[in-house]
């Protein structure tokens, strides 16, 4: 039996978090569509320096670029920042959810 060797990419540390934050998915790069862009709904399961890992009830596409309002803090103010989709799984939940983890880019 082939035993599997689970090789970690991170890089940076992961600290826990339950954060809502507010997703707005920019339109693709000479899209003609630039009318009002999509906002999901989120929260952040853990942060890193380099980005977030998150949790959606819709997929986000990868590659995909986001507008991210995360909140500091107790009397919500929250900060906006640019970040990119590097990869969206569907976890075995009813109901069904989506766990991605983004780049900042910013």
């Amino acid at each position: 039996m082939k035993r599997l060797i689970k090789v970690e990419r991170r890089q940076l540390e992961r600290f826990p978090q339950n954060l809502e934050v507010k997703l707005r998915l920019l339109p693709h790069l000479g899209s003609e569509d630039v009318a009002d862009s999509e906002t999901i709904p989120a929260r952040i399961q853990n942060i890193s320096q380099g980005g977030v890992c998150l949790i959606t009830p819709t997929p986000i596409e990868k590659s995909a670029l986001v507008r991210a309002e995360i909140p500091v803090g107790d009397q919500h103010p929250s900060f906006a920042t640019l970040m990119r989709v590097c990869w969206t799984e569907k976890q075995d939940q009813i109901p069904p959810t989506y766990i991605s983890g983004l780049e900042a880019l910013l």
